[in-house]
């Protein structure tokens, strides 16, 4: 090759080059902006920081009593947490998971529940009238009283000693109970559809107020003096549950319904999670629980998803009629939609619902937790997941993921249920 060949050679390679250099260049590009927007992110929260150093300088300001509730509330390390031994009523943590232990009548476990969350609560009560107008805090207990001529006696004695140790007012405490709206999704898989024919259930909660909801989450586990022992996936100052399992591997979680035919709340109706609680305590099986729902009166229209080890059923339950859905070939779905004939005003497409079945056909007959958690990330509501909760009854555990957005993202902690009934 001549000299002159030589140089169009090297001419041509070193265009090559260049070339080439133009999207490791993109990249560096796009790595500064990335390292510029985690910049500005760390220097909104320094910011954040120095303003509630400066409001605890100063020390006369309403910004510092908020401060110390979110501080109550927000604090991983609970203060009121103390080590005692098995058989107590206690707060421990798992994983950096609140659990706080229950024992004996209603009473008694409410005069627990606020003694040991005094603090807590109290932050809470504080924190709500910051986020909510005086109005709609009214409105809320307004609902709270018409609900509260309905509700059990055994919900009314827990409530009224949760208030009357932790000083938080009853008639707020008794609208957390009866008012909060959520908007979940379920899906269950057993017998041809898993790898091991074992069932499986999967509930994500979305809650609209994360920026409240979100340091909320613990785990209360109930050992009442009559009745079946039940552990929980809950919020603070709740005296039900959204979703839980009892010492018989009932499992079940709850979903608001949008397109029911009745608008607006019912008198004479019990909040579905105070009903829940109940059954919890009282039901051996899947089947049972549905009965005993689908035999009350509810305030709004919602869906049940309850399963045990051989079954997973679902209760449509509008505020004057039902419909009891069951899995088609091991296969159960729900999110906030009726689908029985005679219960929805309108028929829906929910993409929530779509991806659970997805997931469910793709991995048939192979379906296993890792494969449920996915379902669930899937199924996920955008910046409002707060809780994903995987059950599998017949070996009596529930894997939780909480207090983040997106929960479904994990990781998750897995409580041996039989244990945790024997602390």
């Amino acid at each position: 090759m001549g000299s002159k060949s030589r140089k169009i050679h090297r001419r041509r390679m070193g265009q090559f080059d260049a070339d080439t250099s133009i999207p490791r260049k993109m990249e560096f590009h796009k790595l500064l902006i990335k390292g510029r927007k985690k910049a500005l992110k760390y220097l909104r929260a320094f910011r954040v920081f120095i303003f509630f150093v400066l409001l605890l300088q100063i020390g006369t300001l309403p910004g510092c009593k908020i401060y110390s509730a979110f501080d109550s509330v927000l604090n991983p390390e609970w203060e009121n947490f103390e080590q005692l031994p098995s058989g107590n009523p206690r707060l421990e943590y798992i994983h950096s998971i609140p659990v706080i232990h229950l024992y004996g009548t209603p009473a008694e476990m409410g005069t627990q529940y606020g003694t040991i969350l005094k603090k807590q609560l109290e932050g809470l009560e504080y924190i709500s009238t910051r986020f909510f107008p005086k109005k709609k805090i009214n409105e809320f207990i307004h609902t709270a009283i018409e609900v509260e001529k309905h509700l059990p006696d055994e919900i009314l004695e827990f409530l009224s000693k949760m208030a009357e140790t932790s000083g938080v007012d009853y008639y707020k405490l008794l609208a957390v109970n009866t008012v909060p709206r959520v908007t979940c999704s379920a899906l269950a898989v057993w017998d041809d559809a898993t790898e091991d024919g074992n069932l499986l259930m999967g509930r994500n909660a979305d809650y609209t107020f994360k920026r409240i909801n979100k340091a909320l989450g613990l785990i209360v586990v109930k050992h009442p003096e009559n009745g079946y022992a039940t552990v929980s996936s809950s919020f603070l100052g709740l005296a039900g549950a959204y979703t839980g399992m009892n010492e018989k591997g009932v499992s079940y979680g709850n979903m608001l319904v949008y397109n029911g035919f009745e608008d607006g709340e019912t008198a004479g109706g019990v909040p579905v999670q105070l009903l829940m609680q109940s059954a919890a305590e009282t039901k051996n099986s899947a089947r049972e629980m549905i009965e005993y729902l689908t035999s009350q009166n509810h305030v709004v229209p919602v869906s049940v998803m309850c399963a045990d080890s051989n079954e997973a059923i679902l209760a449509e339950l509008g505020k004057t009629n039902f419909a009891v859905r069951e899995g088609n070939k091991g296969v159960l779905a729900a999110s906030n939609y009726f689908y029985s004939s005679g219960m929805f005003e309108t028929p829906e497409t929910d993409k929530r619902f779509s991806a659970l079945m997805l997931k469910a056909r793709d991995h048939y007959g192979a379906f296993n937790p890792g494969h449920l958690k996915d379902a669930m990330h899937a199924a996920r509501k955008q910046n409002e997941t707060l809780q994903t909760v995987l059950f599998e009854p017949a070996k009596m555990l529930m894997h939780v993921s909480m207090n983040k957005v997106p929960a479904s993202k994990g990781p998750f902690t897995t409580f041996n249920i039989l244990e945790l009934l024997e602390k």
